[in-house]
């Protein structure tokens, strides 16, 4: 089911180069499909020197590959060790949906399994506005590097320096 050509997930930048489009996982019907079952949108950011995807839910999710052998989706930009899902592929793929093999995911029992239902295709680029900004501002965060855990919980000792969990703007002048 997803022997897709990864031609077909691909539309010219605007630089005239090759950008991925969206990428669309459904099938999941048990444990963490919330998470995994969603269009994910490609953004301008690479990790292990991939394109990252990210899902267009409020909740932030990502699909990118660990720069060994898996494509995962987490929430969190890393080594992919605590994931939702991964597909394993030899290393060498540019684009999750043209890696041949299933997706496995973790079951209720905290079991990993494989899920024959569990696919990826190809999908429409948004235009909303608002997730074109949200991907922006990711990009921009990623700049600043402001996407890690550590770095955020930083800032907000910064911001908090009276220590009590609230930031008000009086603090802030």
């Amino acid at each position: 089911r997803t022997s897709h050509k990864i031609a077909s997930f691909v539309s010219p930048s605007p630089a005239g180069g090759a950008m991925a489009s969206a990428l669309k996982i459904q099938g999941r019907t048990g444990r963490h499909k919330k998470f995994i079952n969603g269009v994910f949108e490609p953004t301008a950011q690479q990790h292990n020197g991939r394109t990252v995807w990210v899902a267009r839910s409020v909740e932030p999710v990502y699909l990118f590959h660990t720069g060994k052998t898996r494509w995962v989706v987490s929430k969190r930009l890393d080594d992919g060790a605590q994931c939702y899902t991964f597909k394993q592929d030899d290393g060498t793929s540019k684009d999750p949906a043209a890696v041949e093999g299933p997706w496995v995911c973790c079951d209720a029992d905290g079991q990993w399994r494989v899920d024959p239902k569990v696919d990826i295709t190809g999908a429409a680029a948004s235009n909303d506005k608002f997730l074109q900004l949200r991907l922006s501002l990711d990009g921009e965060l990623e700049k600043l590097g402001l996407t890690s855990t550590d770095s955020l919980k930083s800032l907000w000792k910064r911001l908090d320096y009276n220590g009590n969990n609230i930031v008000s703007l009086a603090e802030i002048d």
